[in-house]
């Protein structure tokens, strides 16, 4: 089955001045309605230019993904000027006109390398790697403890049962601990319920990037982390037949 691109679905929104049924949500769940207004939340930061050595950023990443579930890495070492030239070639590709960008897609050869695009995730893997360590020390596991448990080669959150705009910072990492790190760490640090809003004024661009494991891949708690008196939490089971659970809202 083919989805509808996002972009489409907004330009078909600006022609009809209407949002199509299916993508308008209940009253009581969209943001006008469920934001806390006037609260901005100041979630942590970790400015990884400091040198604290391993124990104390452990510390700080642990001590972040057990009460939040987010936080924002500033000082991280991807230049200004490669986030910049992200942001200006997603623009440019998002300012074309919908054929145009399908063709791209859909060619291999297009002529468009991505080299932006490339560089951004070079020096992204690197930070990646930095902090699967550290919050890998956190739980009191080897350095590569969650990495391997992965098999890696408008933002707002949910807290105190209110939604609450995040104070975000120009040019920092914004990291969200996902469902399959709660899982590996047995329910020690928690996976942060989000979401995004639209804006009608201005246009909102985010370059998510994704640490999963693959789809066969059998994802559970770390056994290191799992004992008479913290017995797991979770089922292990093959991550794709988690997905499905998950976005079927299937018990599991």
């Amino acid at each position: 089955m083919e989805l509808e691109r996002v972009q489409s679905i907004a330009s078909l929104s600006k022609l009809a001045n209407t949002i199509p049924s299916e993508y308008i949500r209940s009253e009581n769940e969209q943001p006008a309605a469920s934001t806390l207004h006037g609260v901005v939340l100041e979630v942590p930061v970790i400015d990884l230019s400091d040198d604290f050595g391993d124990e104390i950023m452990a510390r700080l990443m642990s001590e972040a993904s057990k009460d939040w579930g987010i936080f924002q890495v500033v000082n991280h070492g991807i230049p200004d000027e490669v986030i910049a030239k992200l942001q200006e070639v997603g623009k440019q590709f998002f300012e074309l006109p919908k054929e145009e960008k399908e063709l791209i897609a859909k060619t291999p050869n297009s002529g468009i390398e991505g080299e932006a695009n490339e560089e951004y995730a070079r020096k992204l893997l690197e930070v990646s790697e930095k902090l699967l360590k550290w919050l890998s020390l956190g739980l009191g596991l080897e350095e590569q403890g969650l990495k391997e448990g992965i098999g890696v080669q408008g933002l707002q959150v949910f807290r105190d049962e209110n939604w609450y705009n995040v104070n975000y910072i120009p040019n920092a990492l914004i990291v969200h601990i996902g469902d399959q790190i709660e899982i590996l760490s047995n329910g020690k640090y928690k996976a942060v319920y989000h979401r995004t809003t639209v804006n009608k004024e201005s246009t909102r661009m985010s370059w998510p990037v994704f640490l999963e494991p693959p789809p066969e891949f059998e994802i559970g708690p770390i056994s290191k982390l799992v004992n008479e008196q913290n017995p797991p939490k979770f089922k292990t089971k093959k991550y794709k037949d988690y997905v499905y659970c998950k976005l079927n809202k299937i018990p599991q």
